[in-house]
């Protein structure tokens, strides 16, 4: 018996459980009731209509209702939020009410001596109990039967049948009850007590009363269909015993008394097994026992009390990854994971002498010995005695050999244990001091004499310690060697595990985190207690009272689902679509298989891992507040800026992640100046001068626009500016000439003495004339023009600080530098890409949706200036990557490079290709930025991805010119992009990409030239992105089935089938249409027409030449792109259109 929950209140009149939810009700002399939650030990609600004391209290066995009875003569049906009915007909204080079972009655007792039954529903009184003389205590509805019993403090319980209520109730529902007298009838009265009668009860099951009276006895009644008699008196209260029930799961009496004591009684033998004393000697009132699991509660004179018969925790351990064997109190079992088929192996009361008592020697712990291999030994740890709580706890060793069977029991008593070799123990004696045991021998050695409260498993055959004293600490010790190994201060370790290369330790509400060598990683503090934990694909999967939980490495936590139990977990195991199984019992013992969603940890786990794949389909599919604020807290705003829909955060993210020209698109869309102003002060501070220019012409500031295009040398606006609006410039100068009168007098002086206006000057302004004089007069006060103008391109100031991880762009829109003298302030807006779809060369009527390529690296921001230049250093000519030569203005160099790395042989082209690059000039040697513009770094990589998805989008529109113009402009565009080291993967994938696509096109363009349904074969055949190659094959299979090459079409079938099957894009007819075609040219099994094509080359693309698309063995490649040719070909490679086909090193990357 353990207290579970403690609440000090006034005096506790009546309880109730909720029989699934963790609430009780609380029903108090000052006439509150309350609702608590015992497992977070809060309360939820209070109800204070009642007018003076509330008697009696209890729920709805299914549903959302309770009732109550109080000194104002009412009974009361509650919903959890208010009252619903009072029901009006006692006479006198209400001191028991309880619901039937099943129909809508009610039934409570009174001080008027008299018992009713309300229908609450029509609030009716449909019977009344007469025949006691004095006031009734208690009564209660049997759970099955139809009967009704009550007690009275006229010394008798009477047992009734209400049989014709019952049939009256099911002819006329809510009809209007004309009372007889004749619906209930007493069978039995029950006065054998000599004082008094508190309570009774009935049990769940079998045909037994309880009463309990203040003659200091509980009696047990047997009963029939016509009469009761006494059965069985258990004494030993010292006091007026208040209370007494059956326990429906625990096969035990609970009693409580005005004597401070509980006292738990076993049904079977009538004995006394465990007394609680109340310390604070309050006297105790009520016992109210939970339907459903070990729990109890009791009121007294200050406080309400939750308690339980056995632990909680359900002992349990995993044998060889497929059995668990768990214990039921003193009951050993073992589950089969994949069936939950369960199986009793050992009952331990059979081995223990003295025979224990229900509450003793109840299993507490499993071990599993991992070191022994040859057959299983589980240790177990039992609870303990009551009777002598000073002695060590008894354990006992339990041997399982395949052939044998059970081989016995072996038992020994120890405060802690844990298995260190195949038949050795470390366990922790009397004197708390930790010492060897083998079982085998009986041989006991001591090999550690400081004080320690537990002993955990440690590879290797190690333990753990968890010290005691004035600095608790965890060791890691070598019993071989008796030396510790490691150690950390750590205070009350309940349960560790070792996974991988780190230890999970867990006490009452912290669970850390160690290396192997005892180095604290990361912890987390819980307010409420957590009961197991498991490790699964670097996710702590962990319980509390009421919630399913995660713990990741990096320190984040989240709740995966709560409960209504609690469960203590098992094993996990991964399902499909990030579905995680887990296996689990609640605190009664039941198998419990649950499916979890664990997306939310897999996203931020991809998050720590750069998974981009895993990140975009997780904002594809998860639109949720927490994951914004998730990745708005890890400065993630890009991200967060893909998932929020409000106008103001996405302006404030764009702001945050430095998508000043997204900022600026929504900033138009709310059109508040306020905005603006935020904007072009973030764009100045990044250098960003085109933005500050249009932020000014949206505010209409001409004043620091003229100013803005004097600083950027733009003469050719000074004057625009001074013709729209000369006015406003001269107010705007004259305003600041009177500014700089009043603050500056003396130098306003000067000035007006410059222009001609003959001023009265002081000595130094006379010196300071003359030094003006000396440098030119006037024309030395007229600004210089800058140094370098920078027309239509940005210059980053400061280095931006976003740390996101992954840069998820939002748009790939870039903000133009408006005009407001040619566009009047109209919105920027980007070229639309014209999205009409054109089918006809695929000849089908469906289409797939556009496809997205997803890059798995990070994407830098994308820079105009390459910083090295900026900071006045140039890029380090040495090494041979021809690009960082191009940009440095060596062209000589970085053609010759490809020259020899890539066998460039189209110069006419590549130099079209430099030629076309913006802003790309020739750069001094030296380093003097008086004539020179600065390097720029050409780092186009978004230009290259957007290009791609372009030529995605014309695949499916069959625009194969533009298909193979698109791709052949990224293979050319590649050699001019200073890309950054770690992108020259995703460089390689898209080289890649590029050489398929422009190989299906090349089937495409030779399907007129040579056999059709050959090429459109082979064109199903090659590597594409999942929706085009379904085309490729639609179409195959179509030309095949017409030009009757039925085997072909088979084999062409089945591979669609197999892709559509996967493919959830796609719609149904397609692939019913599939396997038509697949059923039809079974029929007939034969090919019309020879053609070069073999079934595995549909899922093993060969070797075509990219010349004659013949399937070739020996070939030479284009050194660039990778493409294979005859030997005899001595052209430009097609592919790239760049290339002399032959050997040559290849491109170099870094």
């Amino acid at each position: 018996m353990f207290v579970k929950f403690e609440r000090h209140s006034d005096r506790v009149k009546s309880v109730s459980f909720h029989p699934h939810r963790p609430w009780v009700l609380s029903a108090l002399h000052s006439g509150i009731i309350e609702l608590i939650d015992y497992r977070i030990k809060k309360r939820i609600a209070t109800y204070d209509d009642h007018k003076g004391a509330v008697r009696s209290v209890q729920f709805h066995p299914q549903l959302n209702l309770f009732c109550s009875g109080g000194d104002d003569f009412t009974v009361r049906v509650w919903n959890f939020k208010q009252c619903q009915f009072i029901l009006k007909g006692h006479l006198d204080y209400v001191r028991c009410v309880t619901f039937h079972p099943i129909n809508p009655w009610v039934l409570s007792g009174s001080d008027d001596q008299t018992a009713r039954v309300w229908n609450y529903q029509s609030r009716q009184t449909i019977g009344i109990l007469t025949g006691h003389t004095h006031y009734i205590m208690a009564c209660h509805f049997h759970p099955t039967q139809d009967f009704i019993i009550t007690c009275s403090l006229d010394q008798t319980a009477r047992l009734w049948n209400y049989g014709v209520l019952k049939q009256r109730y099911a002819q006329k529902k809510n009809q209007e009850y004309v009372l007889s007298g004749a619906e209930v009838q007493l069978i039995s009265i029950l006065d054998a007590h000599k004082d008094q009668l508190n309570w009774c009860a009935f049990h769940q099951t079998e045909p037994f009363v309880i009463t309990s009276a203040d003659d200091k006895n509980i009696k047990l009644w047997k009963y029939n269909d016509t009469k009761a008699w006494e059965y069985d008196t258990l004494s030993g209260h010292t006091n007026n015993v208040c209370c007494s029930e059956f326990h429906p799961k625990g096969n035990v009496i609970i009693s409580d008394s005005e004597d401070h004591t509980v006292r738990i009684w076993d049904f079977a033998t009538r004995k006394q097994i465990g007394v609680y004393e109340n310390k604070y000697f309050d006297r105790y009132w009520i016992v109210s026992c939970h339907q459903n699991n070990y729990y109890f509660a009791c009121g007294s004179d200050t406080m309400l009390q939750v308690f339980t018969l056995h632990k909680d925790r359900v002992p349990l351990v995993l044998v060889n990854d497929r059995y668990l064997c768990i214990a039921e109190q003193k009951t050993l079992k073992v589950v089969e994971l994949i069936s939950g088929q369960q199986q009793i192996i050992r009952d331990i009361a059979t081995v223990i002498t003295p025979t224990p008592t229900l509450l003793e020697d109840n299993i507490e712990f499993i071990e599993y010995n991992t070191y022994d291999t040859q057959k299983t030994q589980l240790m177990i740890r039992c609870i303990r005695s009551f009777k002598e709580p000073s002695k060590p706890k008894r354990h006992l060793l339990i041997v399982f050999q395949q052939q044998k069977g059970d081989s016995g029991v072996k038992q020994f008593f120890a405060n802690c244990a844990c298995f260190i070799g195949k038949n050795k123990i470390a366990r922790i004696n009397q004197d708390q001091q930790v010492e060897s045991y083998n079982y085998e021998t009986d041989a006991v050695q001591l090999i550690d004499d400081k004080p320690a409260s537990k002993v955990f498993h440690a590879p290797g055959g190690k333990i753990l310690i968890q010290r005691i004293g004035t600095t608790p600490q965890l060791e890691l010790f070598d019993p071989m060697t008796k030396q510790v190994l490691h150690s950390v201060d750590y205070l009350n370790a309940k349960y560790v595990l070792y996974v991988e290369s780190y230890l999970i330790v867990s006490t009452k509400l912290f669970l850390s985190i160690f290396s192997k060598q005892l180095q604290k990683l990361i912890e987390i503090k819980e307010q409420i207690n957590i009961k197991s934990f498991i490790w699964f694909n670097n996710i702590i999967i962990y319980t509390t009272k009421s919630q399913i939980k995660y713990f990741l490495l990096n320190g984040d936590t989240g709740v995966l689902k709560s409960t209504e139990n609690i469960l203590y977990l098992a094993k996990a195991e991964e399902q499909q679509q990030n579905k995680l199984k887990l296996i689990a019992f609640d605190n009664t013992g039941k198998y419990i298989s649950e499916i979890l969603d664990i997306s939310e940890p897999l996203f931020k786990i991809a998050i720590m891992n750069k998974d981009l794949n895993s990140i975009h389909k997780f904002i594809e599919n998860n639109q949720n507040e927490a994951m914004l604020s998730y990745l708005y807290q890890k400065k993630l705003a890009s991200m967060a800026l893909k998932l929020v829909k409000d106008k103001h955060a996405k302006f404030s993210l764009s702001l945050d992640c430095g998508n000043l020209e997204y900022a600026y698109k929504v900033a138009q869309v709310i059109k508040d100046p306020q905005y603006f102003e935020q904007l072009r002060t973030e764009a100045l501070r990044q250098g960003n001068h085109l933005l500050v220019d249009v932020c000014d012409q949206q505010l209409s500031q001409f004043d620091r626009l003229f100013f803005l295009c004097l600083c950027t040398g733009n003469t050719e606006k000074q004057e625009k500016l001074q013709n729209i609006s000369p006015n406003f410039i001269y107010e705007s100068q004259k305003y600041k000439k009177i500014a700089i009168k009043n603050s500056l007098p003396k130098l306003s002086q000067i000035m007006d003495h410059i222009d001609g206006t003959p001023q009265k000057l002081d000595d130094g302004q006379k010196e300071t004339i003359e030094w003006i004089k000396s440098l030119g007069g006037s024309q030395a006060l007229v600004p210089p023009i800058p140094i370098m103008k920078f027309k239509s391109d940005p210059w980053p100031l400061v280095q931006l600080n976003e740390q996101d991880i992954i840069n998820l762009e939002v748009t790939n829109e870039t903000v133009v530098q408006q005009d407001i003298f040619t566009l009047q302030k109209q919105v920027i807006e980007e070229p639309q890409i014209d999205e009409q779809v054109n089918d006809g060369q695929w000849g089908l009527d469906e289409e797939p949706e556009e496809l997205i390529i997803e890059s798995k690296a990070k994407d830098p921001v994308n820079k105009n200036i390459d910083e090295e230049a900026l900071r006045g250093r140039y890029v380090n000519q040495k090494g041979d990557v021809a690009i960082k030569y191009i940009v440095a203005g060596d062209y000589e160099t970085g053609i010759k490079l490809l020259n020899q790395q890539i066998n460039l042989n189209n110069n006419q082209q590549f130099l079209k290709l430099l030629v076309d690059l913006p802003n790309f000039q020739l750069v001094n040697s030296t380093p003097y930025l008086a004539l020179a513009t600065l390097p720029v770094k050409i780092n186009r990589f978004n230009e290259i991805k957007n290009l791609i998805k372009l030529g995605y989008k014309y695949t499916t529109d069959a625009k194969f010119n533009e298909v193979s113009t698109c791709f052949q402009s990224v293979l050319q565009k590649i050699l001019l992009t200073d890309f950054e080291e770690n992108q020259i993967e995703d460089i390689k994938r898209y080289i890649s990409i590029c050489r398929s696509y422009l190989l299906a096109m090349r089937c495409d363009s030779l399907k007129k030239e040579s056999n059709a349904l050959e090429m459109a074969c082979k064109m199903a055949t090659i590597d594409l992105q999942p929706g085009h190659r379904i085309l490729t094959l639609r179409q195959a299979l179509s030309i095949s089935y017409k030009q009757k090459n039925f085997i072909t079409c088979q084999q062409i079938a089945k591979k669609l089938i197999e892709l559509l099957k996967s493919d959830n894009t796609q719609k149904p007819e397609v692939l019913q249409n599939a396997q038509k075609y697949e059923k039809a040219s079974q029929q007939q099994n034969s090919n019309a027409v020879q053609i070069e094509f073999q079934e595995q080359w549909l899922n093993q693309q060969p070797m075509y030449s990219a010349n004659t698309l013949k399937n070739i063995s020996t070939f030479k490649s284009c050194p660039y792109d990778g493409s294979v040719y005859e030997t005899d070909y001595q052209q430009t490679c097609l592919i790239c259109g760049l290339c002399r086909v032959g050997n040559a090193p290849g491109l170099k990357y870094q």
